[in-house]
């Protein structure tokens, strides 16, 4: 099956080869987003809210790069380092994504590629 790759490459990219994005027939697979912005911009120290917003900010955007938006999301997995962080990331993320309903898996980590993320976001997306 062939694929499309969104946003393949990165002036931030961690090492190695990834997509911010992949679309493989009407499947789109969102990497991992955080606080930090798609243009590299860093995150909000300390801020489990906004670091959740841009997180979301970045899923939408990727979505609507592909052709999709949030309601052609169906799965999301939401890793947070602190167990006390639950309440205000899972508030906003039911402002993006709760009148769509989609599956979710709640994860806690020790901790991300960088100290300063508190969130991590994954969406699979079914675009029409």
């Amino acid at each position: 099956m062939a694929h499309t790759r969104i946003r393949p490459t990165q002036p931030t990219a961690a090492t190695g080869s990834y997509s911010k994005a992949v679309l493989a027939g009407n499947t789109l697979y969102i990497s991992g987003q955080t606080g930090a912005g798609l243009d590299g911009s860093p995150p909000v120290l300390g801020d489990p809210t906004a670091q959740t917003k841009q997180a979301c900010e970045n899923v939408k955007t990727l979505l609507q790069e592909a052709g999709g938006e949030l309601s052609d999301t169906v799965k999301l997995t939401v890793y947070i380092t602190d167990r006390a962080h639950r309440e205000p990331v899972y508030a906003v993320i039911a402002e993006y994504f709760g009148p769509h309903a989609p599956a979710s898996t709640g994860i806690i980590v020790d901790g991300f590629a960088s100290a300063d993320y508190l969130v991590e976001i994954d969406v699979t997306a079914v675009l029409a």
